[in-house]
């Protein structure tokens, strides 16, 4: 608790020790090292500063993405490879950003160092969906395809890793996507995650979730069997997302843009999502907008038919984009709305004035990129 600065609940662990802790000189000592740093935090007022950084998936072989035939140029525009999202969360971390969680913002409860800056970093659309891993139309992971990790997976150790095929065709384990990435610097770093905080994880439903495939098409193409493990697995991999720090989030079942959608299609895209996603997932209370498409209809606050229909699912929190890199906030009755500011190929090579004090884009740009993404 202390290393991520949740000085109360450090001292609430002490305090629940049987005993004097009188009696034990070193932990009396970092009670009140704990009593005396909590002292010195400082609360966060300003919410609307708050950065949210959202990525799509990491790209762990540059190389074969941008040499795909049907998506490289998107690949190159819209993604990120791991080494870039090594380089960026480096670079937060040495300009002082911690990172904080959606639950400690609508709760107005963020009290930090006073060198130490919030931050929110999203990931979308973390479902390893199949045009992604597979080019031979077999819904399976193979060595053409494009250089992305197929699934999320627990290891030996209970810990979330990623399982791909690389370009030899073997099956590998590693730290191949954002979460093992992250896992791994907030080990080293504790101070780079405020109360534990990791990431939002956004997901859709109709290809399945985390890699494993629990639509009903799957489960028709590959049997009951497969579809019953793929929904057992998904729910493992949700569940310990969860206690290490991440919160998921619904990013439209179909990956289909609202603002385009009319009120009954939006209830129908989120009914199946209630249907195929919810009893995997559990309940969820963030929603993030696909396809950069939002439903305000007023500049302030949300109204209307389309908002009502995605209310009444129970979501209390959405999140939008920004057009630029400037963060916005907008309370509501026990809700908000947050932008993300898209972390893309073309936005760190074309707007680098974006990420000013962040990070240095230019730096950190793959060499493997054939083209400057446009």
């Amino acid at each position: 608790h202390a290393a991520h600065f949740d000085y109360q609940n450090a001292i609430k662990a002490i305090d629940g020790f049987s005993g004097d802790v009188k009696q034990f000189p070193a932990l009396y000592e970092l009670r009140n090292s704990c009593v005396n740093a909590k002292e010195q935090l400082v609360q966060w007022n300003d919410i609307a500063s708050i950065p949210n950084f959202s990525f799509q998936l990491l790209i762990e072989n540059p190389t074969q993405a941008f040499a795909d035939k049907t998506y490289g140029a998107s690949y190159n525009r819209n993604f990120v490879t791991t080494d870039e999202f090594t380089a960026i969360i480096q670079g937060l971390y040495d300009n002082g950003y911690i990172l904080v969680s959606l639950s400690d913002i609508e709760a107005g409860t963020i009290f930090l160092p006073a060198d130490k800056k919030p931050l929110v970093i999203t990931q979308t659309q973390v479902n390893y969906y199949t045009y992604m891993i597979d080019s031979d139309g077999d819904k399976l992971p193979d060595k053409d395809a494009a250089g992305f990790a197929s699934k999320l997976i627990l290891d030996a150790n209970g810990n979330i890793t990623c399982e791909m095929v690389d370009s030899t065709g073997q099956t590998v384990t590693g730290s191949f996507d954002l979460v093992p990435i992250l896992d791994a610097f907030v080990e080293t770093h504790p101070d780079f995650s405020y109360k534990g905080a990791k990431a939002v994880l956004a997901l859709t439903g109709y290809d399945g979730l985390f890699g494993y495939r629990t639509n009903p098409q799957a489960q028709s193409f590959f049997g009951d069997d497969y579809y019953e493990r793929a929904c057992k697995d998904a729910a493992e991999i949700a569940n310990r997302l969860r206690s290490t720090g991440y919160e998921l989030a619904c990013y439209t079942y179909g990956n289909v843009a609202y603002g385009a959608y009319s009120p009954e299609q939006i209830r129908a895209d989120l009914t199946k999502w209630n249907m195929e996603v919810t009893p995997i997932l559990g309940d969820v209370s963030t929603f993030v907008f696909a396809q950069n498409s939002d439903i305000l209809e007023t500049t302030d606050a949300y109204s209307g038919e389309k908002y009502e229909e995605i209310r009444n699912f129970g979501f209390t929190r959405y999140l939008g984009f920004c057009t630029t890199g400037t963060p916005w906030f907008t309370p509501m009755d026990n809700q908000f709305r947050q932008g993300r500011i898209m972390v893309t190929g073309a936005n760190l090579a074309n707007h680098q004035d974006w990420f000013s004090g962040f990070f240095d884009p230019i730096a950190i740009l793959d060499p493997s990129r054939n083209t400057i993404p446009s």
